[in-house]
């Protein structure tokens, strides 16, 4: 992995730390947390889209370290997450990450990427604010 790879991981490890401290999401926080990540301080309440996407990211980024196991476990947060979320969203949001998760517990790259894609056309320019908590 070259420095520049694990800088960017653990960038946003950093900032998806802070985002689930954000929402009160402290099992994901922890999480993050003895993975190593110190959470990034969060200035106003995150969008769905930063949740997205900066969450992708650290799965992404895990895969392609090797870190297939950690990328599973941090695809199940962003499903449950999404999934939890689906009376605000669409319900395909849910599915998506869902199919993230089953990508990442089969070590498939190629599947990974096709819902990371999904996943980008659904939150790309997402700007609305994560509200409350379906907790």
């Amino acid at each position: 992995m070259s420095d520049e790879a694990g800088a960017d991981l653990t960038d946003a490890a950093a900032r998806l730390a802070g985002i689930a401290d954000a929402l009160g999401e402290s099992d994901w926080r922890d999480e993050l947390r003895r993975g190593g990540a110190v959470p990034a301080p969060v200035d106003a309440p995150p969008t769905w889209g930063q949740v997205a996407l900066t969450g992708l990211d650290v799965v992404e980024g895990l895969a392609a370290t090797g870190r297939w196991d950690d990328a599973r476990h941090q695809a199940a947060f962003l499903a449950d997450f999404f999934t939890r979320m689906r009376r605000r969203l669409h319900g395909v949001a849910g599915v998506a990450f869902e199919g993230l998760a089953h990508a990442a517990r089969a070590r498939d790259r190629e599947d990974l990427d096709v819902h990371a894609d999904l996943i980008r056309e659904l939150f790309g320019g997402d700007t609305e604010q994560v509200s409350g908590s379906d907790r």
